[in-house]
């Protein structure tokens, strides 16, 4: 008859527990985003001197630092028509909403991309996203800025696989 004794350590039991606990949530799921989590939060502070708003999607907080989307990306634009403080006057821009729900259509729309923060200062507005394919990141802001050409958007892309911009706004 074969029997065998499995003994394990409490101080085994610790460190797993410890491992586990430590991790960052993205580590303890699945790397696979199924869905954009939505539950946005708006923060005041200060620019250079000048106010400044900030919308976070803090609903993606737990997938902040997601292997898949490490690269950063930015679209930002001046107001054709700041006020003084400079934030938008929408009156005399209705095509902002447009352009923001363009782009949330166009960037969001299979998970390529995500918005977590929008920023609003200084006569200027900047999106910063995160994506999986710089390349395809390109594709759409290219086809984003034929569509508002009276805005001269730019872009920018960099590594940020801790997404530490998103993680700057608390």
């Amino acid at each position: 008859m074969f029997t065998s004794q499995l003994i394990i350590k409490k101080s085994d039991i610790m460190n797993f527990f410890d491992n586990l606990f430590n991790q960052k949530p993205s580590e303890l799921e699945s790397d696979s985003v199924t869905t954009i989590p939505q539950s946005w939060t708006v923060f005041e502070g200060q620019n250079n001197g000048n106010p400044m708003l900030v919308r976070k999607n803090v609903g993606c907080d737990p997938i902040a630092g997601n292997k898949d989307y490490g690269v950063g990306c930015g679209i930002a634009f001046k107001f054709l028509h700041p006020t003084e403080d400079g934030f938008p006057q929408i009156e005399k821009e209705p095509e902002l909403n447009n352009l923001e729900d363009d782009l949330f259509d166009l960037f969001e729309k299979d998970l390529n991309l995500i918005i977590p923060v929008i920023i609003t200062t200084s006569g200027f507005r900047e999106f910063v996203l995160y994506t999986k394919d710089v390349k395809e990141f390109q594709q759409r802001f290219e086809k984003l800025k034929e569509n508002y050409k009276q805005y001269n958007l730019t872009s920018y892309s960099k590594p940020d696989p801790e997404w530490n911009t998103h993680e700057s706004f608390k």
